[in-house]
């Protein structure tokens, strides 16, 4: 199949607190709310006598019949199915489907027979609360055993699209044996990690009207997985689920070896019909002629993967299009006034290259990972053809400065963001402090550096989880104190940008993508040694790790605008081209929308 061409779904300004609430739901933020829980207790008074009667007094006779009481009731409960386990039960003696419940969750309700599924409307979510709901009372088996699992799938009985996948390890003393693993010096994270995400990773990939791989998975005890999902488009798809790794292997810390992976695939093209019967699918025009709000400048966009449907194509989106279309929840402001610098790892780079391409208008694709390194290009609005970067070709010349132009600058791959830690550490070479012959002396070679931009585009996540060689093996904790201190430093420099007079940066954090799961066979001598930790499941904590670090104080809230790459490239990880990088598929169309918003090279108020 093949993926020239992207499409994603942005979030509306009216979903920015349903958004941020859903940010709040991260990893250790739902640890802490389990840390503020507290036990109600009752007291009672103590005098003299108490030793001699017992602290509640019944007459015998009310003792006798609040007993007889209370046993009734559990017999009702228990014969209604409410009597439960905390993460699953038996609906009843005469079902033969096990319905896994849970706590936090509201049972959905039966609907009068003959009810109709509502069909999808074109609208944001919050992945979270979608994560919350509970369909137990309409499951089915898809295979009994399969790869050592159990795979159900429970559908809404009320709307389209919305399900999720529940997956359960059959052999017990396998779990058990993982679950005693200790995985993170982190004592409490160690925890975290075995209550919340377990010791199996999967990667579920829906392909059809639209191409989806939710990312929100949850262990519900005794390695037991949900993995909610919401469809927006309707129609016929297919569905493959892939047992990644097991044993903790995906996200474990403690031991400094190579990533061991499983990558069996427990299921294959499984067909899943949403609602085609009666639902119409949305397709670009239809999208085209709805009146969508301006997308959020702050916060991540949210969305899918529209394919595309002969005979509904935008001219303009033609040079994308093979296969998928870009459908939006909102509408998208592009113009070419501005001075980026882009800091990072090989997957800035990568955006570097498919954003120069977008802004010098051609519709020939990124098709090869350019490893030359630090890179600039200018783009002037004087009606002039532009010439984008190529390997081995001519690179553009920088014209008069003074025109007004979008210029773009690649710094060289910088995978721990050292331009604000590394140097940060008390080097008087980096601040020359008081030297006459530095302009600006009260500032330091970053501010100095970035004086002539406007926006800092930066991620960084790929190097500190990588092997050792290349200075990875960060354990969480660590990558959340790195990344803390860098948008801490970010911040310091934008207060000093007024001695300059230059108008504070705008600082988008590109985010960090998702990574594909390796074949055993494909492990070499030379993998083994690099010992390399990255994984999808590692790198979406890290993702909602960097998310809670952005959002931590009001003052990085409002001064980072964020990208979720993770979400976008996650559907695509079986089509990278290199084993890494997303160039040739949607995601990286979607990454460049997301880019050129997020940095309003409009100017635009909103």
């Amino acid at each position: 199949m093949d993926h020239n061409a992207a499409s994603i779904a942005a979030s509306t300004m009216q979903d920015d607190e349903i958004e941020a609430a859903a940010l709040v739901a991260s990893a250790p933020n739902r640890r802490s709310q389990k840390h503020c829980s507290r036990c109600t207790g009752v007291y009672q008074d103590v005098n003299h006598d108490s030793h001699n009667r017992p602290a509640i007094y019944f007459p015998s006779r009310i003792a006798v019949f609040a007993l007889l009481a209370i046993g009734y009731i559990i017999l009702v409960l228990v014969g209604a199915g409410f009597a439960t386990e905390p993460s699953e039960k038996l609906h009843s003696q005469s079902s033969s489907r096990t319905i896994y419940s849970f706590p936090s969750s509201t049972l959905e309700k039966i609907p009068p027979l003959n009810t109709t599924l509502a069909c999808p409307k074109w609208e944001t979510f919050n992945v979270k609360a979608q994560g919350d709901k509970d369909f137990s009372r309409n499951c089915r088996i898809v295979a009994a055993k399969v790869g050592g699992f159990e795979i159900k799938l429970c559908e809404s009985m009320h709307e389209c699209g919305q399900g999720y996948f529940l997956l359960k390890r059959l052999d017990k003393a396998h779990c058990d044996k993982a679950m005693a693993r200790s995985i993170s010096w982190d004592y409490e994270f160690d925890a975290w990690m075995k209550k919340e995400v377990g010791p199996d990773a999967f990667v579920i990939t829906f392909s059809g009207p639209q191409r989806a791989a939710p990312s929100d998975w949850r262990h519900l005890g005794n390695c037991v997985y949900k993995h909610p999902y919401r469809l927006t488009n309707t129609g016929n798809y297919t569905v493959s689920i892939v047992h990644a790794n097991s044993n903790f292997e995906a996200i474990q810390e403690k031991d400094r070896t190579w990533l061991r992976s499983v990558n069996n695939e427990i299921l294959a093209h499984w067909n899943l019909d949403v609602c085609s019967t009666h639902c119409k699918p949305f397709t670009s025009d239809m999208i085209e002629q709805m009146a969508l709000p301006v997308c959020d400048r702050w916060y991540p966009t949210q969305g899918v993967y529209l394919q595309s449907v002969e005979g509904h194509m935008l001219e303009r989106e033609q040079y994308k299009v093979e296969n998928y279309r870009i459908p939006y929840f909102c509408r998208f402001q592009h113009a070419k006034n501005h001075s980026i610098k882009f800091l990072g790892d090989s997957q800035i780079r990568v955006s570097w290259d498919v954003t120069d391409r977008r802004l010098a208008g051609t519709r020939d694709p990124l098709l090869n990972n350019i490893h030359e390194g630090n890179r600039t290009n200018y783009y002037f609005q004087d009606g002039a053809p532009n010439r984008y970067w190529q390997e081995d070709k001519e690179k553009p010349a920088a014209q008069e400065p003074s025109k007004q132009r979008t210029m773009l600058d690649f710094a060289g791959r910088d995978g721990h963001l050292n331009w604000f830690t590394a140097e940060y550490a008390g080097n008087p070479e980096f601040w020359r402090l008081g030297d006459a012959t530095v302009q600006f002396p009260e500032t330091n070679n970053v501010d100095r550096r970035l004086r002539e931009f406007n926006s800092v585009l930066f991620n960084v996540g790929m190097w500190p989880m990588s092997g050792i060689r290349d200075g990875g093996h960060f354990t969480a904790g660590r990558f959340k104190a790195m990344l803390t201190w860098a948008v801490e430093n970010m911040m310091e420099t934008n207060h000093r940008r007024g001695s300059m007079n230059a108008e504070p940066l705008t600082f988008v954090w590109h985010g960090i993508s998702s990574y594909p799961v390796a074949k055993p066979q494909e492990f070499t001598q030379d993998t083994k040694l690099r010992k390399d930790w990255r994984s999808a499941y590692r790198l979406k904590i890290w993702s909602d790790l960097a998310d809670q670090v952005l959002t931590s104080t009001p003052q990085l809230e409002t001064s980072i605008r964020r990208i979720n790459t993770f979400e976008l490239t996650h559907p695509f990880i079986h089509d990278t081209p290199d084993g890494g990088h997303f160039f040739r598929t949607p995601a990286v169309e979607a990454e460049t929308d997301e880019i050129l918003h997020k940095i309003n090279i409009c100017e635009k108020p909103n």
